[in-house]
């Protein structure tokens, strides 16, 4: 053989290796934790393939027409960013009306009427309900999804019905729709806010709008830092003991004072992680609870959660039904403080919100300098690009005038 051809060969064989890897690096980008997962590939026909949470490849169309999206409001807010949220044709969507005056306390409408993700995109509304895994949704239901005549269906597991959501999916795949996973932070052993940020990612490559995803971790992400650079020299034995609680008016009728968050659950791991605190309650996972049980628990401060309701501070400081509690040194000393007003469990895009009000209740000393209206506010319009109008009716829907802290 001829040097020259030698040469032609090496060079081609060269550039045949080059490509390759070109190819296998465009097929794999870091996650946020630093190991990588596989990104979209197309198959130039209409299709493209994304790996989801669960590590299963799945051929989604490239342009989705007909979307069922069973979570709890962070797949379609999340699309809304993304400007595909006429697709959606059902999901799990809360029918019942919620009317002023359902729940009234000392005088006081605490009804929780409005939800962000219907404040973005008002056509919810009118689309079916087809379940969903927890919640007020009732189950899924596969005949009514696969009658929508969907050509995608993506799910949030929220990793505690295992068996139930395994037997769901086959159903759904054996009735040929494509089905896309995400995994909220409770299906992983320690829960940590990265996962969420995966699972907008996810959802970036099966709409292709991998930019547009990137943009709304990096406005999560900004807050989050921003807070825990605020706590992070907290030491360990200076850190508050907290109670994350869940207050039912109806929990009286099991027994119990309220539900207790403890250790395993996202909202205490998150607490830890980013605001810097201790769990005043330290068994696994959300426990009802006594009053003796509380009472021995003395935490140095209380956050009320959105259960069952809106439940105010005054409630447990006044309230005869609280009685048994209000010998709490954090009753007394007024350390019980509620998030805003959305749907407790379930993180949505909003969760740095609640992530801030926790913060400016436990440490108000380090974050004295932050309005949190002005703050919320700023973030709203970031995340989702909203006019004036529209901010203030996500901002109203928080119930911001009920925190205590304002």
């Amino acid at each position: 053989m001829k040097p020259q051809n030698i040469v032609i060969i090496v060079i081609a064989a060269c550039i045949c290796i080059a490509l390759a890897a070109a190819v296998l690096f465009a097929a794999a980008a870091p996650t946020t934790d630093g190991g990588v997962y596989e990104t979209e590939t197309s198959d130039g026909n209409g299709w493209r393939t994304v790996t989801d949470m669960r590590g299963v490849e799945v051929t989604v169309p490239e342009d989705p027409q007909r979307v069922v999206a069973i979570s709890r409001s962070l797949i379609d807010t999340t699309m809304y960013i993304f400007g595909v949220e006429d697709s959606i044709v059902g999901g799990s969507i809360y029918q019942k009306p919620l009317k002023e005056g359902e729940y009234v306390w000392n005088g006081t409408d605490y009804t929780v009427s409005t939800w962000i993700g219907k404040v973005l995109n008002p056509g919810l509304d009118d689309l079916p309900n087809v379940g969903g895994f927890g919640g007020p949704y009732g189950p899924p239901n596969v005949e009514t999804i696969a009658g929508l005549n969907p050509d995608l269906l993506i799910l949030r597991d929220l990793g505690d019905q295992q068996e139930n959501t395994e037997m769901f999916l086959t159903q759904i795949e054996s009735a040929g729709i494509p089905a896309v996973v995400l995994k909220y932070p409770a299906c992983y052993e320690n829960p940590r806010v990265d996962t969420m940020y995966e699972e907008v990612l996810v959802l970036g490559e099966v709409f292709g709008k991998e930019a547009e995803a990137k943009q709304i971790v990096e406005t999560i992400n900004s807050r989050v830092e921003f807070i825990r650079s605020r706590t992070k020299d907290i030491p360990q034995e200076e850190q508050k003991r907290v109670l994350y609680f869940g207050a039912p008016t109806w929990a009286k009728d099991k027994g119990g004072s309220g539900y207790a968050f403890g250790s395993g659950t996202p909202e205490m791991a998150m607490m830890e992680d980013i605001v810097a605190v201790r769990s005043a309650y330290t068994e696994s996972g959300m426990n009802m609870i006594s009053a003796e049980q509380l009472l021995a628990l003395d935490p140095d401060v209380i956050i009320l959660c959105t259960w069952s309701g809106y439940h105010p501070p005054r409630q447990l400081y006044e309230d005869e039904q609280y009685g048994a509690i209000q010998d709490l040194r954090a009753l007394k000393e007024g350390e019980v403080y509620s998030l805003a007003a959305t749907p407790c469990k379930s993180e949505r895009l909003e969760f740095p919100i609640n992530l801030m009000i926790m913060a400016k209740a436990v440490y108000p000393d380090r974050f004295s300098d932050v309005d949190l209206k002005l703050w919320i506010r700023e973030y709203i319009v970031e995340l989702y690009g909203t006019d004036e109008n529209t901010t203030d009716q996500v901002v109203d829907a928080l119930m911001l005038e009920y925190l205590e802290i304002i």
